[in-house]
């Protein structure tokens, strides 16, 4: 069957690149897609099998068995390595289980998918802990599917807005009072990746045929974790 063709596409998607993640289920059988069900994912209970019970209960939400699900769609980063770990780890293993077609979606790329385009660019970040930010920055109203992502300080990030710039993410939270004041705040309640949104793009990126074996799909995780870089810095010593 090719691809776009199905008639009743069901979609699984599965955000988990921060503490607070989600699931949602979503139906391609109109255009635009429509989200189904959505839920969000004990933050106290991090391991890929604790998201059993919020699929089950999502499906049953939907009306669907696991068994129906024909695409998972999946964030791999950048975020938590932990999350993602869970989020990637689950993605496959259903994926391979119930014989759904996959597709990682970047996490940033998710976010700005939120936002009507309204010129200029939209800046999406994430916080990468140690004082420091994953940053992508949009132009345009085409959302690359793998964007540009860089690791910068937050007064490496603030040098590098520019007047009507867009910006948003969770690390604003902090640092909103210090944006320039020709630089645009995106509303708080787009801040945050959610599985609809992840489902949606990963949607696109199904149509357009960017699918992954789930033997390959890994998490992107855009820099080494603490413990790398403190090796890393103790064979320098």
């Amino acid at each position: 069957m090719a691809l776009g063709s199905e008639i009743n596409l069901r979609i699984l998607a599965i955000e988990t690149s921060l503490r607070q993640g989600s699931l949602a289920t979503l139906d391609a059988s109109h255009s635009p897609v429509t989200l189904v069900a959505e839920r969000l994912l004990p933050s106290d209970q991090r391991s890929a099998q604790s998201l059993l019970p919020t699929l089950s209960q999502l499906c049953s939400e939907s009306d669907w068995q696991p068994s129906q699900i024909e695409l998972i769609c999946v964030t791999t980063g950048p975020g938590s390595f932990t999350g993602l770990r869970i989020g990637v780890t689950a993605a496959k293993a259903l994926a391979f289980a119930v014989g759904a077609k996959l597709v990682g979606v970047h996490t940033l790329a998710s976010l700005a998918g939120s936002v009507p385009h309204a010129g200029g660019k939209l800046w999406a970040i994430l916080d990468a802990q140690r004082h420091e930010l994953f940053a992508a920055c949009f132009k345009g109203a085409d959302i690359p599917q793998y964007p540009d992502t860089r690791v910068l300080s937050s007064d490496e990030w603030l040098a590098e807005l520019k007047a009507g710039d867009s910006v948003m993410g969770p690390p604003l939270g902090i640092l909103k009072d210090r944006l320039p004041s020709d630089v645009t705040l995106v509303d708080k309640s787009l801040w945050h990746p959610q599985a609809s949104l992840v489902g949606r793009l990963g949607y696109e990126m199904y149509s357009a045929g960017s699918t992954v074996d789930p033997m390959q799909l890994i998490p992107s995780y855009f820099r080494k974790s603490a413990a790398e870089e403190k090796a890393d810095a103790a064979t320098h010593e």
